[in-house]
């Protein structure tokens, strides 16, 4: 057996099912701090640590002057928001001279823009620092590739967080079970493994071993979780819920875990003026409430996401803009406690789907985040320290209405130059007119025709693409703003006009990294969000349980 051999039989012997703490912390996090990291490093090691994992020179050198235990070495990089682990061999050489065991690389098949190709890194590492290679992977054929590229282990690490994975929450059993079954190389689980449960499934399940890293070592981070968890309770009766837009109302069952069931929606009927409105609302939540009688289900109140500011105190919309005629000053939530007798939350719609990120989506694991909702409008909901934040009258989050051109394009709400009057579906109009040369149907209403080009971008038509292009330019200037304000987490976006345009949001967080000063330091994270067409009503259901809890 060669020397080399000898090595890693040794490694997989000290690794061979054991857990590996990562211990990091997330730039600007009160914890990122070489001392900080070595004592958090310490503490796992008397804990039963078998390996570590360690980002940076700097950190692994203080570590390593208190253990011989594995350390699996990586070195982040930030490139205008972009993130890439171990891009260069001189990364790698100064993480081998610290003292790592096992150096980390992203072998995805993302294109890089900056960094060295990763099969020449594992060849010079093998050749120059004679380690064995870890391969950082999110896809069964990422793993294969880089098991024949010459990678000696190979982990689910990047699984959830490139553009093809990052819908999922969750660690992906089935892909750790493929790559257990297909790769001859040592698999190592990692990402979102967040229980001793789940890290001893994944040994049983035929992982080497399996790395921990948040669910350990970022206070923050589990703080959030317990007390999400204590505010909103998974057992009990669900909710019936509605959400009301410009175009539709949807509604649905929602119980306390954010299941969605009895899904439905009716149209609007905005154009009407509000007794239309609140006759569309009356159908659908009684359709509703009829299926879930029929089924035995008993809802324990009824939620209501609107347009429109809310009053927090008797629920009623104390103003509202022209997308919903007659609606400010409408008893919102008198008219469904009288109409249905359950107890009734109302809330801003945007709001809403601030709720249902923080209860059920992207923002679980997260105590600052924004969340955008793009369509007719920008509605906007902000979550400071685990709790949204609503404001002395219930308009926080007005972000749509804060100005990005001096006396730039008039907005509906009577200013100039705020940011919903560049993005927004008229906006994309105007963009695509503007580029196409076509004059727009006049006859077809401006939704519709919003859609049209939503999905002509998708198709690569290049006027809908530069109409697109345009808008994440002036979107861009109002996420930087936001970053700057409240230095959230994550910004997510969701709404008929941004999704399924995944490299349109890729756009505005790379023109967000450019604008924004140290970030290097402070990667904006912007991304679509996951819960989709029905968050509104979700959002609006957490309310509910909040409030009976």
């Amino acid at each position: 057996m060669s020397e080399a051999e000898q090595r890693m039989s040794k490694l997989q012997d000290q690794l061979r099912g054991k857990l590996v703490v990562s211990c990091q912390a997330a730039p600007a996090d009160p914890l990122d701090d070489t001392e900080t990291i070595r004592r958090i490093a310490r503490a796992a090691v008397a804990g039963g640590a078998g390996g570590l994992r360690i980002n940076s020179a700097e950190h692994i050198a203080a570590i390593r002057k208190d253990t011989n235990l594995p350390i699996i070495g990586i070195q982040k990089r930030y490139v205008q928001g972009n993130l890439r682990i171990t891009p260069d061999f001189a990364s790698a050489e100064a993480l081998a001279s610290a003292g790592a065991s096992i150096l980390a690389l992203d072998c995805t098949a993302r294109t890089w823009t900056f960094g060295e190709p990763w099969r020449e890194l594992i060849e010079r590492i093998h050749a120059e620092l004679k380690l064995p290679v870890m391969a950082d992977v999110a896809t069964m054929e990422e793993a294969v590739t880089a098991a024949r590229a010459g990678a000696d282990f190979v982990g689910t690490t990047l699984h959830g967080y490139t553009e093809d994975t990052r819908t999922s929450r969750a660690h992906n059993w089935k892909l750790l079970a493929e790559m257990v079954r297909q790769i001859r190389v040592p698999i190592i689980a990692e990402g979102h493994i967040s229980t001793p449960v789940e890290a001893r499934r994944a040994i049983a399940e035929g992982a080497l071993c399996v790395v921990v890293g948040s669910a350990i070592t970022r206070p923050g981070m589990i703080t959030a979780k317990f007390a999400r968890a204590m505010r909103s309770p998974t057992d009990g009766p669900p909710a019936v819920a509605a959400d009301i837009g410009g175009t539709s109302i949807k509604a649905g069952v929602v119980s306390p875990d954010g299941a969605l069931s009895l899904a439905t929606h009716v149209p609007t009927n905005a154009a009407l003026g509000r007794d239309a409105i609140a006759s569309s609302l009356a159908t659908v939540l009684e359709e509703v409430l009829e299926k879930a009688h029929r089924q035995g289900i008993a809802p324990c109140g009824i939620g209501i996401a609107s347009a429109g500011a809310i009053d927090a105190v008797d629920g009623s919309v104390f103003a509202a803009t022209e997308n919903l005629p007659g609606w400010a000053d409408f008893k919102l939530r008198e008219f469904v406690e009288k109409r249905f007798h359950l107890p009734t939350s109302v809330v801003n719609d945007a709001h809403a789907a601030a709720l249902a990120e923080l209860h059920f989506g992207s923002g679980r694991n997260l105590n600052d985040f924004v969340a955008l909702t793009i369509g007719t409008g920008i509605g906007g909901g902000v979550v400071s320290n685990g709790s949204l934040l609503r404001g002395e009258h219930g308009l926080a989050g007005t972000i749509g209405h804060h100005v990005i051109r001096v006396d730039g394009r008039r907005c509906n709400c009577g200013r100039k130059g705020c940011l919903e009057a560049y993005v927004s579906a008229a906006s994309l109009l105007q963009e695509y007119a503007k580029h196409s040369g076509h004059p727009l149907d006049s006859a077809t209403p401006g939704t519709a025709l919003a859609q049209q080009i939503s999905q002509l971008a998708r198709n690569g038509d290049l006027a809908a693409r530069t109409a697109y292009s345009v808008l994440a330019g002036y979107l861009a200037e109002g996420v930087a703003n936001l970053f700057n304000l409240f230095d959230p987490q994550a910004v997510f976006l969701s709404g008929g006009l941004v999704e399924a345009h995944s490299q349109f949001v890729a756009d505005v967080e790379s023109r967000v990294a450019a604008m924004l000063h140290f970030s290097a330091k402070r990667q904006p994270r912007v991304q679509l969000a996951t819960l989709g067409h029905y968050a509104g009503v979700q959002g609006a259901a957490a309310l509910v349980f909040s409030e009976r809890a």
